[in-house]
C-alpha cells in the first residue's frame, strides 16, 4: 500500500506550477484592466471632441448636415464590409489551401501503405500515422467550410451595404454629397480614431478575461488538491485506528509476547535480592 507522504507527494506535484501560474495571471488580469480602463477613457474624452466638432459643424452648415450624414455613414459602413471580405477572403483562401495540403498527405500515406489497395496488416507506427493524416483531413476540411460560411455571410453584408450607399447617392444627388464631403472626412476621421480605441478597449478586456478563466481555473485545480490531500490523510488515520483497535481487539500471545523492560526489570532485580537475603539467613559465616 502506498504511503501517505508518497500519495501527498504525488497529489501536489503540480502546486509549484500552478501556484506559479495563478501568480502570472493574477498580473495579467491587472495590466489588462488597467489598460482597459486607461483605453475607455481615452475612448470618453475623444467621444466628447468628436460631439463638439459635429456641432461646431451643424452649428456652421445647418440642418442640410443632417441630410447628408446617413449617406456617409453608409460609405463607412461599405468601406468595413469591403475590409472583412477581402480578409475572411485570404483567410478562407489559406484554409482551403491546408485542406488541400492535408489531403495530398493522406493519399501519399494511402499509396505507400498500399491502403484499400491490398489487405495488408498495418503495425502501431504506421497506423498511428494514418490516423493522424485522417483527423488532420478532417479538422482541416472543418475550418475550410468555417471560413466558407464566413465569406458568405461577410458578401451579403457587403452587398447590402453597397446597395445602401447606392440608394442615399441617388436620393441625395452628387452635387450635394460632392459639398459636404470635406466636412464628412473630417468627422471620419474622428470616428476612425474612436473605433481604433473601441477595438483597444475590446482587446485589453477579452485578454484580461482570459487571464481570469485561467486564474480561476487554476484556482479550482488547487482547490481539488487541497481536498485530494485532506481525503488522503483522513483514510490514512482511519486506517490506523482500525489497526489500533485490531491490536487492542487480539492481543499477540505466546513466542511473540514482547519482552519486558524498564520497571519490571528493577522489581526482578529486587526480589532476587531478597530472595539471597532469605536463603543466606541461617547460613553459617564464612571461614
Amino acid at each position: 500500500m502506498e504511503s501517505l507522504p508518497a500519495r501527498e507527494a504525488e497529489l501536489t506535484r503540480e502546486v509549484p506550477q500552478l501556484l506559479e501560474t495563478m501568480n502570472r495571471t493574477s498580473q495579467e488580469v491587472n495590466l489588462y484592466e488597467r489598460k482597459a480602463s486607461e483605453a475607455q477613457e481615452r475612448y470618453r474624452k475623444l467621444l466628447g471632441q468628436w460631439s463638439r466638432v459635429y456641432e461646431e459643424l451643424r452649428s456652421h452648415y445647418g440642418s442640410s448636415i443632417d441630410r447628408v450624414k446617413p449617406y456617409f455613414e453608409a460609405t463607412a459602413t461599405f468601406r468595413s464590409a469591403s475590409d472583412k471580405v477581402q480578409g475572411v477572403v485570404r483567410e478562407f483562401s489559406a484554409a482551403a489551401s491546408q485542406y488541400s495540403s492535408a489531403k495530398a498527405e493522406l493519399r501519399s500515406i494511402e499509396t505507400k501503405l498500399a491502403y484499400g489497395a491490398h489487405k495488408v496488416r498495418l503495425d502501431g507506427d504506421q497506423q498511428d500515422g494514418l490516423s493522424r493524416a485522417t483527423v488532420r483531413v478532417l479538422k482541416c476540411r472543418q475550418e475550410r467550410d468555417r471560413r466558407e460560411q464566413d465569406y458568405a455571410e461577410s458578401l451579403r453584408d457587403y452587398e447590402e451595404a453597397k446597395q445602401s450607399l447606392e440608394r442615399w447617392r441617388l436620393q441625395l444627388g452628387d452635387a450635394l454629397i460632392k459639398r459636404y464631403e470635406p466636412v464628412f472626412k473630417q468627422l471620419q476621421q474622428h470616428q476612425s480614431t474612436l473605433a481604433a480605441e473601441r477595438q483597444r478597449i475590446a482587446g485589453f478586456s477579452e485578454r484580461a478575461a482570459s487571464a481570469k478563466g485561467i486564474y480561476n481555473g487554476t484556482l479550482a485545480e488547487l482547490d481539488r488538491i487541497n481536498v485530494a490531500v485532506h481525503e488522503a490523510r483522513a483514510r490514512a488515520k482511519q486506517l490506523d485506528e482500525h489497526l489500533v483497535s485490531n491490536l487492542d481487539e487480539h492481543p499477540v500471545e505466546g513466542d511473540e509476547a514482547p519482552e519486558v523492560t524498564g520497571a519490571n526489570d528493577r522489581t526482578v532485580d529486587r526480589t532476587t535480592e531478597a530472595a539471597k537475603e532469605i536463603f543466606t539467613e541461617d547460613l553459617p559465616p564464612a571461614d
